[in-house]
């Protein structure tokens, strides 16, 4: 049985004998197994593996972990050195070490040595003992490999917003305490305290950032990213608890204090700052991260760890927490809800967390679960098989094992299982011991008497020549005999014995088949992946199927063998997603876009979208059951949640610093960039820059989409750009922000408007307002003809920028153009009139104070189409006569073109053809001698093609077809579909009504679904009602009246729930109140018939009155013509 591989190393390792009774923190806490006695943490540091960074016994000659030779040797004569050594004590020659330290201070002893504040400093937090006087060295008490990360990413780590959670630890009441013994017995305890303090919190890489006299503040998550800091800090808090208490049990004894202990922890943003050569590490708290902390410690009861719900929120269902209620904390508004630290939780991955809450819908794994059901096929077929599971952060990896494990217990088969913590790193063996303590079966229940049992009846079975190993075994497990304790060995003559053992073991292996399992190996320590790797090695002695799971980099030799089958776990597909969020949204009509939204934003990874749900239901924005949820408040943008943010931030954390500094470059560029236009925005060469983004692409933050003729990439995931860009402080962003802009420019020579929106949006990361509100006017512009939709968002950016910007002529005339388009453009979409009327206010007002007659009509023109696309013509027509007034004083032909058009549209309306016919004719030869185009009086145009296609409509109902049937096949030839799209839909819905006019049924049916999909396409409200409208006549014209009805019925309600087209109300409802007739719906016809004549002599619009009457009549004399009606 290879899985007992893992006692070669039995005698390389020593346990406390109390260490069993904590072993169910291996899984959370995990330091109990492997930390050694109390005089070893205060008084006798482990001895560090140079190589694999294993901590060893001080008395350890070789590394436990790799075997490695241990201790630090003189460069001068080769002496061995103790780990403390400054100088050598051989021949007095200085070490490494010496150079990093003042000689003279007394923090070259240990922090405890000189308790003061060292790092940043927080007015007020904490008093200070008598004796504290010098600031303690950061590389002092700090962990070499700890330290070296730190210097080795500062450049990258320097002015980053980090996510992390702030433990305060201190002694209570120490100033009583420090009056009751001699100063220098006070010292003594608070050196051992420090050192205690010291030990647990860089076990789970925590970084003392400050001492406070009495205790420390501490820092998770920061300088260095972790996906997990709050579980980090929590476990740190459990660990110190237990270590303090037999601790202040211990000072109780010698000293007769009432030592204790208390702890405060919150999670929030912090920014990095200059980080030293001395480690020593400058930040700003955002918000009341740091404060926070320090007012729950205040209000701890002894011995006991308090946490803020900010804290509470990021380890739910990990660890157990007793809620304390509501609290009034001086400084901040609301009451805070705290919590107190009891315990770890039954669950430790977010595997475990999502089982408690109910798994969600396990969707679009099939293919790779046939790969693990083949593998194991092979293995009942006698061939032991590994398959490694390889995706990034949240991809599903946990739940395709379960969810295959599942079905195998059924059947029977024996499952072992490892899993890989992050902060187990430096932790030996970690997931080695949760693997034996299976296949031995101790449950966190059993006593060491009991465990010893069961562990030797299995060995014994197998072989009862194995039993002078067990002593040794008992003790690598934590649960050493005192009646046999290990024998004296050398870790060689040791390490032989087991490998005998190993090979006997292995020789006597069942034949039943076995699955073994090792999640995240991209966190396993290396005595562990020593230990993988040799059991390996033994499969073709065994009947076993290793499954083991990992994020992309990991590596292994044995990934070369013929028994290993890889499977790369990619996003999800957008139908295995769609039906992820029906199972966990539901199928509400309002949940529809939020759920496309969601899929957009999250790239396909199910963890992604758990979270991102789960924030949608804590912030309120959903109400409702799982599955049948509903959008309770609107919401402007998806947030990305702290579990998914600290998991990306981490990542990119470990980057190297030039592809990390490649990919926020990137980030700021956005979500997909060229390789050239990255290229510009920073330093890089060429090769490097090229040789950044394979890697990058490797890693899987960015995804190449072309590489010839240039390179062009896209992040793989949208949250990660979003991210890799937030965590960059605003002066560096802005830098780059300009560095684009310039390029952008100089590519465009400032002519181009495809990118006007990029380079908007650019200059205004770079702080320079005045470029981004010209280059947001242009993109405005350029989309007025393409999407309405965006024409109106970058208009809107315009009015904030302007809110931003220094007021001046050109802001000012910007400010009037923005506010006239947005009414221009909300007509069309259906916005409110009481927007339109706030918009025109403010617009009419700038106008009057430039006095600039021409803005002045141009905002009156367009507010009286606002009020006659809301049913107000008279209003309108009275407002539009002022425009023209006003024109009037004004030598702007393009303005008296634009009314024109309008007043013709008007005259219309009223019934007055003759007039209709002399306005628009005036427009198009102000065309014609001037060369203006302008806008039309439903869609923008930019020539006079729409000018000319209106005409048509007054031809047609002057009686002259067939000029109107010539004008509109030439105009309609000259139309660019891809620039002026809205104009063609129109002009298609023109020659429906002379389809209708001439009785042509194919025309019309032709012409109205051309209408249809550009309006579908373009979904402007205004233009889908009257498509809807086009639709339903051409089917009356066909005889397919049913059809028709349903169609007129969708015109009526897009036009009443959008709020446009309402001057154009009363001939849908006749349009609808005809299908009806022909349908045989007499009575309902009737009644439309009706409600059309009312609405047309409310709007005053006779034109539509006179199809409204016709329909009327028709419909009440239905039954005497026995229902004949063509529509």
């Amino acid at each position: 049985m290879p899985v007992l591989l893992a006692l070669h190393a039995v005698g390389c390792r020593r346990r406390r004998s109390h260490a069993y009774q904590l072993r169910r923190g291996l899984g959370t806490v995990s330091s109990e197994v492997v930390t050694t006695s109390k005089s070893e943490l205060v008084g006798s540091p482990a001895v560090r593996c140079r190589s694999c960074q294993t901590e060893n016994p001080d008395r350890a000659k070789f590394c436990m972990g790799c075997g490695a030779e241990l201790g630090e040797v003189c460069a001068e004569c080769g002496a061995a050195l103790p780990d403390a050594a400054r100088f050598c004590i051989e021949c007095g020659t200085a070490t490494a070490g010496a150079a990093d330290a003042d000689p003279a201070s007394p923090a070259n002893h240990g922090p405890a040595a000189s308790p003061a504040g060292g790092g940043v400093q927080i007015a007020g937090a904490r008093r200070r003992t008598a004796d504290s006087s010098a600031t303690p060295d950061p590389r002092s008490y700090t962990p070499r490999h700890l330290a070296d990360r730190i210097l080795k990413t500062r450049g990258a780590i320097e002015g980053e917003r980090k996510q992390v959670t702030v433990l305060f630890a201190d002694v209570k009441e120490s100033m009583d305490l420090a009056e009751q013994v001699d100063p220098e017995s006070w010292h003594r305890i608070l050196d051992g305290f420090f050192q205690l303090l010291a030990t647990g919190i860089h076990r789970f890489e925590g970084t003392i950032n400050q001492y406070t006299g009495d205790g420390v503040m501490a820092l998770f998550g920061a300088p260095i990213a972790h996906e997990d800091h709050a579980h980090r800090a929590l476990y740190a808090a459990l660990h110190l608890e237990q270590e303090l208490m037999r601790y202040a049990d211990d000072v109780r004894r010698q000293h007769g204090l009432n030592f204790s202990v208390r702890m405060g922890l919150n999670s929030g943003e912090v920014i990095v700052g200059k980080i030293g050569d001395d480690l020593r590490m400058d930040y700003t708290a955002q918000g009341h991260t740091v404060g926070l902390a320090a007012r729950v410690e205040a209000l701890a009861a002894p011995n006991s760890a308090y946490l803020t719900d900010h804290t509470a929120a990021l380890v739910s269902g990990y660890f157990k927490l007793r809620d304390l209620g509501e609290f009034s904390i001086k400084g901040v508004r609301e009451p805070l809800k705290v919590y107190q630290l009891e315990g770890a939780g039954e669950a430790r991955t977010r595997l475990d967390v999502s089982r408690t809450r109910g798994f969600s819908r396990f969707v679009g794994r099939d293919s790779e679960m046939g790969v693990l059901d083949s593998a194991f096929d092979e293995v009942r077929n006698g061939r032991s098989r590994v398959v490694g599971l390889f995706g990034e952060a949240g991809a599903g990896k946990s739940r395709l094992f379960y969810e295959f494990l599942a079905r195998r217990r059924n059947e029977g088969v024996e499952i072992l299982e490892a899993r890989c913590a992050a902060h187990g790193q430096m932790i030996p063996y970690l997931p080695v011991l949760e693997l034996l303590r299976g296949y031995f079966g101790i449950s966190e229940q059993d006593s060491e008497q009991i465990a010893r049992e069961k562990i030797a009846g299995r060995i014994l079975l197998l072989d009862e020549g194995m039993k002078e190993m067990l002593p040794h075994i008992f003790d690598f497990l934590g649960v050493p005999d005192p009646a046999r304790p290990v024998p004296p060995l050398e870790p060689a003559e040791r390490r032989g014995m087991l490998a005998e053992g190993l090979r006997k073991i292995a020789s006597r292996s069942e034949d039943t088949p076995m699955i073994v399992v090792f999640e995240d190996l991209h966190w396993i320590d290396g005595a562990s992946d020593t230990f993988l790797a040799d059991m390996i090695g033994m499969l073709d002695r065994t009947c076993e199927l290793i499954l083991v799971n990992a994020r992309p980099g990991y590596q292994a030799p044995w990934m070369e063998s013929d028994r290993y089958d890889h499977i790369a776990l990619e996003p999800l597909k957008p139908q295995a997603v769609a039906d992820l969020l029906r199972d966990l949204l539901g199928a509400d009509p309002s949940v529809t876009g939020l759920a496309d939204r969601v899929a957009a934003r999250t790239g396909g990874n199910p963890f992604f979208v758990e979270e991102v749900v789960r924030g949608l239901i804590d912030s309120r924005i959903l109400a409702g059951d799982r599955g049948a949820y509903r959008l309770a408040k609107p919401y402007e943008m998806i947030e990305i949640p702290e579990t998914v943010h600290a998991l990306l931030a981490a990542r990119i954390d470990r980057l190297d610093e030039r592809d990390k500094s490649v990919l926020e470059t990137a980030a700021v560029i956005g979500k997909d960039f060229s390789e050239r236009l990255l290229g510009r925005a920073t330093d890089e060469s060429d090769e490097s820059l090229a040789d950044a983004l394979r890697s990058l692409a490797d890693a899987g933050f960015i995804d190449a989409v072309r590489l010839f003729p240039e390179g062009e990439y896209v992040f793989h995931h949208p949250i990660t750009q979003e991210v890799s860009y937030r965590t960059q402080l605003a002066e560096r962003r802005s830098a780059i922000h300009r560095r684009v802009a310039v390029a952008l420019e100089n590519d465009c020579c400032g002519k181009s408007d495809d990118n006007a929106a990029l380079l908007a949006h650019h200059w205004d990361g770079a702080g320079e307002i005045l470029p981004a509100v010209q280059w947001s006017r242009r993109a405005a512009q350029w989309a007025a003809t393409r999407d309405l939709g965006e024409a109106q968002r970058h208009w809107e950016k315009v009015r904030e920028l302007l809110a931003r910007c220094e007021e001046c002529p050109e802001s000012r005339s910007v400010a009037i153009a923005a506010r006239e388009a947005l009414i221009e453009i909300g007509w069309k979409r259906g916005a409110s009139l009481e927007r339109a009327t706030e918009l025109y206010e403010e617009g009419r007002a700038l106008a009057e104070q430039t006095d600039d007659k021409a803005s002045l009509s141009r905002m009156i023109s367009a507010y009286a189409m606002a009020e006659l696309f809301s049913g107000e013509t008279e209003r309108g027509l009275a407002h539009l006569k002022e425009a023209a007034d006003v024109a009037a004083q004004t030598e702007d032909t393009a303005l008296h073109m634009l009314l024109h058009s309008r007043l013709a549209y008007m005259h219309l309306l009223a019934g007055r053809i003759s007039d209709s016919l002399c306005y628009i004719g005036a427009a198009i030869e102000i065309v014609k001698t001037e060369g203006h185009a302008g806008p039309g009086p439903i869609v923008p145009s930019s020539d006079a093609v729409w000018l000319e296609g209106f005409r048509t409509l007054p031809t047609m109902y002057s009686g002259d077809l067939a000029t109107a049937g010539e004008d509109l096949e030439r105009i309609m030839r000259l139309v660019d579909p891809d620039s002026d799209p809205g104009s063609l839909c129109t002009l298609h819905g023109f020659s429906v009504t002379l389809a209708w006019f001439r009785g042509d049924v194919e025309a019309g049916l032709r012409h109205s679904r051309e209408q249809l999909r550009i309006a579908e396409r373009l979904t402007t409200p205004s233009l889908m009602a009257s498509a809807w409208d086009s639709a339903s006549v051409a089917s009356s014209l066909a005889g397919r009246y049913e059809e028709a009805v349903a169609l007129a019925d969708r015109a009526v309600n897009v036009a009443r729930t959008s709020g446009t087209l309402l001057q154009s109300e009363s001939v849908f409802v006749a349009n609808l109140a005809a299908a009806c007739l022909g349908n045989g719906e007499q009575e309902r016809a009737v009644e439309l018939g009706r409600e059309a004549v009312a609405l047309a002599r409310r709007r005053r619009t006779p034109l539509f009155e006179i199809r409204s009457l016709l329909v009327l009549a028709r419909a009440t004399l239905a039954p005497l013509t026995h229902g004949e009606f063509s529509g």
